[in-house]
């Protein structure tokens, strides 16, 4: 990338779609020599998620919130993503980045690492750059484990610490039930819970193969899909927060095929065949688990759009 690309001639806002996703399979290998852990994860997003609006801005990067728990500051990902970028292509670039947050915070549906990536998309469509792939992706990777996978715009195997992404074939028509119970779980904390737990003893039992997960999806085999779902941090977080499980058996009582924490959550999915089904589950959790639980019905997307989007700014 050089320093010599072109910002955009027009002065036109941009929006970027910034999708959620949810974990249906995560596997912890093991901890790695830098630190990270081994990962082996087939993460989905989904056509619910945040959108991002980028306007230029001489000089300044400036990152704008409608949810006034999120930080703005230099802890905020996309605002991290943004000075990365402007010092990778060089010269002194502005934005304004505003970010309109629908996503839950600290839910394990990937919030942070999809704004991150949806800003690395329009800014590097915003200033002209023409920035490839590739430095994209080896930006993504310096930022953090799901980051890259957003890029991607569709289901994918991820290996390593998240940052080595094969796509997979997606045909799942299942509507999706998003539970979270209003309270977030620290990644930091599930990590370190399950690595406690890991040093004690060993699972009695084996993981699903993943493999047979992949053939599932392609085939729109929500039973099978159901049968393989595993997440090596939800054990830790439900001996800490019962109620994940107690939303869980609540969602499969209601018809869902399966359940279970996304990410390192505290958001729970249940999978459903019928939209309407998924629709009174979460009706039904909110009457019996009171009004703190946020609930969403969306659908698994093939292939995100992520091209930015001309809007003319509303005086």
């Amino acid at each position: 990338m050089t320093a010599q690309a072109q910002p955009r001639r027009d002065t036109a806002p941009l929006t970027v779609f910034s999708p959620a996703k949810i974990n249906l399979y995560l596997r912890i290998v093991g901890k790695r020599p830098d630190g990270y852990h081994e990962l082996e994860t087939l993460m989905l997003p989904l056509d619910f998620g945040d959108e991002i609006t980028l306007q230029p801005l001489d000089g300044e990067l400036r990152l704008e919130c409608d949810n006034p728990s999120l930080p703005t500051d230099d802890s905020n990902l996309a605002l991290r993503a943004a000075k990365l970028l402007g010092e990778d292509c060089g010269g002194k670039r502005g934005a304004k980045i505003a970010l309109t947050k629908r996503t839950p915070l600290a839910a394990g549906l990937g919030g942070g690492s999809s704004n991150a990536a949806a800003v690395l998309l329009g800014l590097n469509n915003l200033w002209g750059l023409d920035a490839d792939d590739a430095t994209l992706h080896r930006l993504a990777a310096r930022l953090g484990s799901d980051v890259n996978f957003f890029l991607g715009g569709g289901a994918a195997l991820c290996r390593g610490r998240g940052e080595q992404i094969e796509p997979a074939p997606c045909k799942l028509s299942a509507s999706v039930l998003l539970v979270n119970p209003g309270f977030g779980i620290s990644t930091k904390w599930a990590y370190e819970s399950w690595a406690k737990a890991a040093a004690v003893s060993r699972p009695t039992t084996a993981p699903p193969e993943v493999s047979r997960l992949l053939r599932a999806l392609a085939k729109d085999d929500l039973a099978t899909v159901s049968q393989c779902l595993f997440n090596s941090l939800e054990a830790p977080s439900i001996r800490k927060f019962p109620v994940l499980e107690l939303i869980k058996e609540s969602m499969r009582n209601d018809g869902a095929s399966g359940a279970m924490m996304s990410g390192s959550g505290a958001t729970v999915f249940g999978l459903f065949a019928d939209a309407r089904a998924a629709e009174s589950s979460a009706k039904k959790v909110r009457e019996e688990f009171g009004p703190s639980m946020w609930t969403k019905v969306t659908r698994f997307v093939s292939t995100v759009h992520r091209q930015p989007e001309t809007r003319a700014l509303v005086k």
